[in-house]
């Protein structure tokens, strides 16, 4: 299906295929710094946290996405080959079964394919009551093909390695795109292109772009860097999931695909600076770029950020079915995301809020 959008397309589709695992970000981050080193030295810090800073004046402003992606890592492998896997992050029970998955021995960019089997109906004792039931992340197996443990080591896999849902991209109707990851691979994407877009004119702030690690895990990432870096100013940039899907009740994230970015002002563990919105909605207005508010659930890097005492806000992008297989985000609002970024990037330096 065409697309006005195919550069974002392109760039989105690359960084979302590469596995990234909380904790496995070294395959994302070596592609990310590939994208941005030829405008300045990125820097990577003993976390794993990727920072490229430009311009170098008096403001110091943040703007921050995380690189890692919820997935699950191997815990045992048994006697018979088939292999016990853990949780990495919030992934959901009931999209686990019947997939088929990527394990990475060693965090290697080749990986052992391999399924997690369902329990056919015919041999169900009670099929009503078990067809019923969300199996377990606990009670799952990974088959890999293999029947003895010593031939599923043999592959490399071991404890640790890290394991991820097969991904598919899908560009749907009305410039939709569907697939595992854009949670927060579309936030990487957009700080590249914002980087792209300023370098070459240059910036009267000193601004730091950062791709994150272990958001999924507690924003570990992001504290890390609060905590080095202590800007002015900070933008996180995200996902915010939104109420216009089958099932939800729309109050309780009150968004929708195609009407622009969101300000994700409150949610689980912060409230965001209402004078950073105050400038942001003002130089939307003045762009004619569509904004959103949000009163939602979950957290950014943001949270963490704030606590060393600096002004922020989330800034994100609806989609639907976070932390699913199959998020759906529209690249109209990504679009307007980038655009947004690069007029805050080039005036937050006059900004007098904070």
């Amino acid at each position: 299906m065409k697309s006005e959008f195919t550069e974002h397309l392109d760039l989105l589709r690359e960084l979302i295929l590469v596995p990234g695992v909380s904790g496995w970000e070294d395959r994302i981050r070596e592609t990310i710094a590939g994208k941005i080193n030829r405008y300045g030295d990125p820097n990577v810090d003993a976390l794993g946290n990727l920072t490229l800073t430009i311009g170098d004046g008096d403001k110091h402003v943040l703007f921050i996405a995380h690189m890692d992606e919820i997935g699950l890592v191997v815990s045992h492998v048994e006697d018979d080959g088939y292999i016990r896997v853990r949780k990495v992050g919030g992934i959901d029970d009931r999209v686990l079964v019947g997939r088929t998955v990527d394990i990475y021995p060693g965090g290697s960019s080749d990986p052992v394919p391999g399924v997690i089997g369902l329990k056919p109906p015919h041999l169900m004792k009670d099929r009503m009551k078990e067809m019923g039931q969300v199996i377990k992340v606990e009670d799952i197996l990974i088959d890999v093909g293999t029947r003895s443990r010593k031939e599923t080591e043999n592959l490399g896999i071991t404890k640790l390695s890290p394991v991820i849902l097969r991904k598919h991209f899908s560009v749907l109707a009305n410039d939709l795109v569907a697939t595992r990851g854009l949670d927060d691979r579309m936030g990487c994407a957009a700080l590249i292109e914002t980087v792209e877009s300023i370098a070459a004119e240059g910036v009267s702030a000193r601004i730091t772009f950062a791709w994150s690690v272990q958001e999924e895990l507690g924003l570990r990432g992001a504290y890390a860097l609060g905590n080095q870096i202590r800007p002015d100013i900070a933008i996180a940039i995200d996902s915010c999931t939104t109420g216009d899907s089958p099932q939800v009740d729309f109050h309780l994230s009150a968004v929708r695909l195609n009407e622009g970015p969101v300000l994700r002002m409150f949610d689980r563990m912060a409230f965001a600076s209402r004078g950073l919105m105050k400038q942001i909605v003002e130089t939307a207005r003045h762009a004619s770029i569509p904004l959103q508010v949000a009163v939602t659930g979950g957290t950014t890097d943001g949270a963490a950020i704030q606590t060393f005492g600096v002004a922020m806000i989330p800034l994100a992008v609806p989609i639907r079915y976070v932390h699913s297989p199959t998020e759906v985000m529209s690249l109209r609002d990504y679009d307007y995301l980038v655009k947004l970024l690069t007029l805050i990037a080039r005036n937050v330096a006059t900004w007098s809020c904070c």
